[in-house]
């Protein structure tokens, strides 16, 4: 990252998925933090737990989640809701960076909706999605909206979690042509497989066995790839340059 595509600060919110430990994110943070502070990035952070945490009943968590997982603008959300008063709480202004996993990257794309709607520009948010359900994304998002998820060594996904939701719609043909059906037509800007080791829990592990044999860790990969998305998605924006 060049020093001048990435924005003076922001504010980071990690955003927990379903029955999520709050240790979770604690290497992650001192991770993004590090690269950030090399590229001249002031960030500040914080973990919300939309769903609550692992002392909470899983199962009431997950009906929580699938509230959030539809396009429609339901009076049922719960974690994005959640987060949005935690947020209008400890905002104190600028872009800021939604990292969600599973679970949590739905509540996170759905806060971002509705800080949309609040008046902040497509601009200053960013929403990384980390082996979430696919939750359809709106043309206004779609730039600041960047999906990652774990893929074998064949490249062929590999985290069940990733197959829960859809992206589909139609698709305007354009030029007076008939609009088709897309399996993609709602989906992120961008979106990458990692290749993580042992799956949908393990995105942010940084020690063995998982670990790779040209000594990247799982976290490595992820935080890499957010960091490179950030860089191209900051780049391409006249609001955050220089």
């Amino acid at each position: 990252m060049d020093r001048d595509t990435m924005p003076s600060k922001l504010t980071v919110y990690h955003v927990a998925g379903v029955a999520t430990y709050p240790s979770t994110f604690v290497e992650c943070r001192k991770q993004l933090e590090r690269i950030l502070a090399l590229h001249g990035t002031e960030a500040s952070f914080e973990t919300l737990f939309p769903y609550g945490d692992y002392s909470r009943s899983m199962w009431r968590q997950i009906w929580e989640v699938r509230s959030d997982l539809t396009r429609l603008v339901l009076p049922t959300r719960i974690g994005s809701k959640t987060m949005l008063r935690e947020i209008e709480r400890s905002h104190e202004g600028g872009p800021i960076l939604l990292i969600g996993h599973s679970g949590g990257g739905v509540a996170a794309y759905q806060t971002a909706r509705m800080l949309l709607r609040q008046g902040i520009p497509p601009e200053e948010l960013r929403v990384a999605q980390i082996g979430s359900p696919k939750v359809p994304v709106d043309d206004a998002l779609k730039a600041s909206v960047g999906y990652f998820y774990a893929v074998n060594a064949a490249g062929k996904p590999a985290d069940p979690i990733t197959r829960i939701g859809s992206w589909a719609g139609w698709a305007s043909g354009g030029s007076g042509r008939v609009p088709a059906w897309s399996r993609a037509r709602h989906a992120p800007g961008h979106m990458q497989g990692l290749t993580v080791i042992g799956g949908h829990t393990n995105y942010f592990r940084h020690q063995l066995p998982y670990v790779d044999e040209r000594s990247l860790s799982n976290l490595d990969k992820t935080v890499g790839a957010m960091a490179e998305w950030l860089k191209s998605s900051y780049f391409s924006s006249t609001l955050l340059k220089g």
